[in-house]
């Protein structure tokens, strides 16, 4: 008995030291995985856009720390779901990511349940959040309405609808315009979408819609320039860039924060080793002081999260969305 003892207590030690070896190089082996091939970066936009700019920020900085060329891919088209379903039918093996807009994905979970090719999200392995550009609401400059209250209460007295831009079906602007819409009850206000975000805010510009929704970097040498006027930022609080423009929340419309936001995505079943690669080249090409001056000077608030994070923000995004999708009852045509 004494013998089986032992015995039994070498093997039991053995295997846990075996374990423990195997642990420690499988460790080992995910931090030290190395792509051996160009890596393609997925984008479901055209060039030009702000997913666009950060993806080329980001690519040099992330290439250099990888050893391997970022090739970016833009498949726009679809309202995003081209770009997605290419990256979760991927093979998962660290040679295609994607950069979304994380609200258009959020968004297209509930006006496009019945029709998307994956699953929005179980059918992708999040990286870390890359950042996000509150929408600020603007007027054409001719407006008279120097805050949305005024907007409001003009519509209301001379009984015209208000029309609000944006750059497509369901896309944050969209979803803004509506949200203001639900919570400014008795108030007629009328979508107007355009081919992008470019054509919305030239709408707005010169006069031919009464407001629209447009992330903060993407409008604000027009702003300063006199083009549009800031009337409202769908921020927490008050923008560092537009200080003098106050939130949504000031304006009367509790709890109305807008963004829009990016992440790093790669096909579900992503191996430890590439996930954890990727991972600590995008968060530590984020910390880059260069890359950082120009995420800032786009608009993008840097915020580089871990895995679940970016799991969970994605989640409550589509809630937000839906919620605003279904009490709205936006339909894709």
């Amino acid at each position: 008995m004494d013998g089986v003892n032992r015995s039994g207590v070498t093997w039991c030690v053995g295997v846990a030291l075996s374990l423990t070896v195997l642990g420690t190089a499988q460790g080992v082996l995910a931090a030290d995985w190395v792509p051996s091939k160009p890596i393609r970066l997925i984008l479901p936009y055209a060039p030009g856009g702000t997913t666009d700019l950060i993806a080329r920020i980001l690519a040099g900085p992330l290439g250099s720390d990888l050893g391997q060329q970022i090739v970016i891919d833009n498949r726009g088209g679809g309202g995003g779901v081209i770009a997605m379903s290419m990256i979760a039918h991927a093979q998962p093996d660290g040679y295609t990511m994607g950069i979304p807009s994380l609200s258009a994905h959020a968004a297209n979970a509930t006006l496009l349940r019945k029709s998307l090719p994956y699953d929005t999200e179980k059918g992708f392995q999040p990286v870390s959040f890359i950042g996000e550009s509150s929408l600020v609401l603007i007027v054409p400059p001719s407006s008279p309405a120097q805050s949305l209250e005024q907007l409001i209460s003009r519509a209301r007295e001379t009984g015209k609808p208000v029309t609000f831009a944006s750059g497509g079906i369901g896309l944050a602007a969209h979803i803004a315009g509506e949200l203001v819409k639900l919570q400014a009850k008795g108030t007629n206000m009328t979508h107007v979408a355009y081919k992008g975000g470019g054509p919305a805010t030239a709408a707005a510009m010169s006069g031919e819609v009464d407001m629209t929704f447009a992330p903060v970097g993407s409008v604000l040498s027009f702003v300063r320039a006199g083009k549009v006027r800031a009337i409202a930022v769908a921020s927490q609080k008050r923008s560092a860039k537009l200080p003098g423009t106050a939130t949504m929340i000031e304006s009367g419309f509790p709890g109305f924060v807008m963004a829009d936001s990016w992440g790093m995505l790669a096909p579900a079943g992503l191996p430890e080793g590439p996930a954890r690669r990727f991972y600590k080249a995008l968060t530590t090409a984020l910390k880059n002081a260069d890359v950082a001056k120009r995420l800032d000077d786009q608009g993008v608030d840097i915020a580089p999260s871990t895995p679940e994070e970016l799991r969970r923000y994605i989640a409550t995004e589509i809630k937000k969305y839906r919620d605003v999708i279904v009490a709205a009852n936006i339909r894709v045509e």
